[in-house]
């Protein structure tokens, strides 16, 4: 049997049963799963003790920012964080400063990315100027599309309708944000031009809109589209009707508007926070098995952004990375949410999203991306030691129970006891992969 560059012992995470043995990892892939009796031989035995090794967490939706918005966050320190919370592999939004919307504007982040990430990174692009850019950039290794609101709230339906049939045809994915315009633009004119503060952002833009959007993208597209960041049981079931698959984000899981009303602008997040009720019952639908996805939408800004006193000019977006998996674990330990869904949402449904057999689990020949937490350990979550630049968070102050200890990717520790133990660079640019 081959030799093995190390084993990780532990309580681990396989097939939906945590045992008590070890991981055995040689080139970047897991080569053994058992006891440490029947192991080949070895290098290096990390003993874990009681902590729990599951599969590297994957993160679908977030925003790494970069280009000119290189204050609000950068590749190196986006993936620093995503590493301390877990995750190994994480895919880029498009709507960044120019917008990654053609084929230059790909390959110039992705050039950027290259030397920076510390944990794998895949790429999204934005709706093509034109047919030709869509080709072009159907060359490169884009997972896919995300349309926003903005792309897709218009008159120009039937030449996007061409444009999707293209992108599904090619096997890339095709994720929009279901928002309705034309519903919140009537519900914004109720209120004056210079609104002040964030109280009634969940009525310029509520569940209704989400529901229509859902009807609206529907027209547009065959099933097969992804919905992401859902806030409802309601629209959960309108979107498995529509064929569409969907994720759930940790902001509607673990918060409420009632959080908007008591913390202000720092709980502001497009689609907006729904109420405890609605909330409630998005969790049971987790534990239900009816959410495949979890995805943290990470989405930093600077504190002065958050800190602007009209509506309009205070941006949306919470930073998620660090806090997300120890959030949902700290709702485990108190009783609100099933482990076990958590775990598959974070790991074997985001690499079925991708279509990614050598992801989301701790089988032998998988990628040796490994998440390694303490689900007992109570810390401080304190903001300013983050290693995103946005030093801000809706949970700072709050002790949650339940801490990631290290992050691998392809076998190599890149996070560990609070520090990253990789060079820049490490991660490598994940993409689309022709058959």
């Amino acid at each position: 049997m081959t030799h093995l560059d190390r084993i990780l012992a532990g309580r681990i995470y396989f097939e939906g049963d945590f045992i008590e043995g070890c991981v055995g990892v040689s080139g970047g892939e897991i080569v053994f799963i058992g006891k440490e009796a029947n192991a080949p031989s070895y290098d290096e035995k990390i003993d874990l003790g009681r902590l729990i090794v599951v599969p590297g967490l994957i993160d679908i939706h977030a925003h790494l920012r970069g280009m000119r918005l290189k204050h609000k966050e950068d590749f190196l320190t986006g993936t620093c964080a995503a590493a301390a919370g877990g995750f190994t592999l994480v895919l880029d939004m498009p709507n960044t400063d120019p917008p990654t919307n053609n084929h230059l504007r790909m390959m110039e982040k992705i050039e950027e990315a290259s030397d920076k990430i510390v944990v794998d990174v895949g790429f999204y692009f934005g709706k093509p100027e034109n047919r030709r850019e869509l080709e072009r950039l159907l060359n490169t290794v884009a997972i896919g599309v995300k349309l926003y609101p903005e792309d897709y709230c218009g008159s120009s339906q039937a030449e996007l309708a061409g444009m999707l049939k293209t992108v599904r045809e090619s096997g890339r994915k095709i994720v929009f944000h279901p928002e309705d315009l034309s519903v919140i633009k009537e519900n914004r004119s109720k209120y004056p031009a210079q609104l002040k503060g964030v109280e009634k952002h969940g009525f310029i833009r509520p569940l209704e809109a989400e529901l229509s959007a859902l009807d609206l993208f529907r027209r547009l597209s065959e099933p097969g589209s992804h919905a992401t960041h859902l806030t409802s049981v309601r629209s959960i079931r309108k979107a498995r009707g529509y064929g569409f698959t969907f994720d759930v984000s940790v902001n509607h899981l673990a918060l409420s508007d009632e959080d908007l009303s008591s913390m202000g602008s720092i709980c502001k997040v497009n689609p907006p926070l729904r109420s405890p009720e609605e909330r409630s019952m998005l969790v049971e639908s987790v534990n239900r098995g009816e959410v495949p996805v979890i995805v943290t939408d990470h989405a930093p800004h600077t504190v002065e952004e958050k800190s602007a006193t009209l509506y309009d000019e205070v941006p949306s977006g919470i930073p998620g990375f660090e806090t997300a998996f120890p959030v949902l674990i700290d709702m485990v330990n108190r009783g609100f949410l099933n482990l076990h869904r958590v775990l598959e949402a974070l790991t074997k449904g985001p690499a079925s999203f991708l279509g990614d057999a050598k992801l989301g689990g701790i089988v032998e020949g998988n990628v040796a991306n490994l998440t390694v937490f303490d689900h007992k350990e109570e810390w401080h979550v304190e903001p300013e030691d983050f290693y995103t630049r946005a030093k801000y968070s809706p949970f700072k102050n709050r002790v949650l129970k339940g801490r990631v200890k290290a992050t691998l990717v392809r076998g190599e520790f890149v996070f560990r006891d609070n520090e990253i133990l990789v060079s820049r660079g490490f991660g490598k640019i994940y993409g689309f992969k022709r058959s």
